[in-house]
């Protein structure tokens, strides 16, 4: 009889097999945690645009009366409520639930003018007087936010904002910036075209209270300035003032490369710098600035 060599005839040793499995268990726990990640992102980004869908049917709602009355939002924790008229009533017939994935909240109390829950939209016009920011974030990695911005008309804003930790934005031409402080406290906004040796090409000076709207509710100037002999053509709107920040947005054409400064008065609050490197612009937030995202 044909005899084997014995080398093939030996086995997995105890010590080999429990090697083996604790690799596996550690490759499984890896694929599992990868997935829950994932998980999370998705159930996040669904949950803040359905926040962001209920937020607009109750203003559509709102402008056509529906009932007779204006609609609302209501935020929890865990959940929102669309509800009729002004005051939030748990028990109200007409509500309209939306509860989150498991794993996602609402940061409360929200950011909302007045400090409530709620926000109201008038009647007939869609316009709100508790406008501000929802913050949404996963339970277990709070790094994972959304954040919704409500400005006084009514209009959403649905981002993921990139803060100040990592400032810079490539190919930024249509940014927007959520300061930390209200643009209607400064007295004038100040852009400043310098050339490579940071020598000024070009300063443009804007009265501020001469752009705001008549309830100081919005900053709105747009405008050109001759530098090296070109117009450059700049935007600057705030869409949301709430009584400590604004929202600013701030569009400015494909073609300027020239670096820019822009700041309020003389330097008291910096807000963005506009800057070409390695043949791309980028924008950089001021030191004053809250957060940024670009369109």
């Amino acid at each position: 009889m044909k005899k084997f060599n014995s080398k093939f005839q030996k086995g997995f040793s105890l010590i080999e097999i429990i090697v083996v499995v604790f690799i596996a268990s550690i490759i499984l726990s890896i694929v599992i945690i990868s997935g829950r990640s994932f998980d999370d992102s998705i159930n996040l980004e669904n949950t803040a645009k359905s926040i962001d869908m209920k937020i607009k049917l109750a203003k559509s709602r709102s402008i056509s009366a529906l009932n007779g009355t204006n609609h609302s939002v209501h935020f929890e924790a865990d959940k929102v409520v669309v509800f009729e008229g002004d005051t939030f009533d748990a028990f109200a017939p007409a509500n309209e639930v939306y509860v989150f994935s498991d794993n996602i909240k609402i940061n409360i109390p929200v950011g909302l003018i007045g400090g409530g829950n709620d926000l109201v939209f008038n009647r007939l016009i869609g316009s709100t007087n508790t406008s501000g920011n929802i913050s949404i974030e996963v339970i277990n990695d709070p790094s994972k936010t959304k954040q919704i911005v409500i400005n006084s008309d009514g209009q959403t804003s649905l981002n993921s904002f990139q803060t100040s930790i990592e400032p810079l934005i490539t190919n930024a031409r249509h940014v927007h910036f959520h300061l930390g402080w209200n643009v209607k406290d400064a007295t004038v906004l100040s852009l400043k075209w310098v050339d490579e040796f940071e020598v000024a090409l070009a300063t443009n000076d804007i009265d501020i209270a001469s752009y705001l709207s008549a309830g100081e509710s919005v900053f709105d100037w747009v405008g050109e300035t001759a530098v090296s002999g070109f117009d450059q053509e700049i935007r600057i709107q705030s869409w949301l003032d709430a009584s400590d920040h604004s929202v600013l947005c701030i569009i400015r054409e494909q073609t300027e490369n020239d670096k820019l400064y822009i700041f309020t008065d003389a330097g008291a609050k910096d807000i963005a710098t506009y800057e070409e490197i390695a043949g791309e612009v980028v924008v950089e937030l001021g030191f004053d600035g809250g957060v940024m995202e670009i369109q």
